[in-house]
């Protein structure tokens, strides 16, 4: 059977309510076989930390606890593994993800990066990692 792993990017965790998309549903109705969507915990770190640095940012703040509750919400119905894997000192989080993918790729060759980040879709796309990202913020692009 096809298994497609979906590493998830900060930015996406924000999608939800931020430009009203479903993007679990999506990703998952338009690939075939299981997906299995990846959240590490550096990412959700990354994230936690942004709040504490900006006490102010409500919006964002809203988005991401909005973010969450929409994974744990769909915990039962889609794949949602939770790692606890975090980035080395000295790496920066793009590596840490980048490097993520390449593990996963000797284990599928259906791995794929869901960042809206263009430097990060880059450097992804250099090493043969596909990308999902959002497009005219309201559609789904997988490249």
């Amino acid at each position: 059977m096809l298994e497609n792993f979906i590493i998830i990017d900060a930015n996406f965790i924000l999608l939800p309510f931020q430009f009203k998309i479903d993007y679990l549903y999506e990703i998952d109705a338009k690939l075939e076989g299981k997906t299995i969507f990846i959240v590490y915990k550096q990412i959700l770190d990354e994230l936690e930390a942004k709040t504490i640095r900006e006490p102010e940012a409500r919006k964002f703040h809203m988005n991401f606890k909005a973010g969450l509750l929409y994974l744990e919400k769909n915990n039962e119905k889609y794949n949602i593994d939770y790692k606890q894997n975090i980035k080395l000192k000295d790496d920066t989080t793009d590596n840490f993800l980048l490097k993520s993918c390449m593990e996963l790729k000797n284990v599928s060759k259906r791995v794929f990066l869901a960042t809206n980040d263009a430097e990060l879709r880059r450097k992804a796309n250099k090493m043969e990692v596909s990308t999902i990202f959002l497009r005219q913020k309201k559609y789904l692009s997988f490249d």
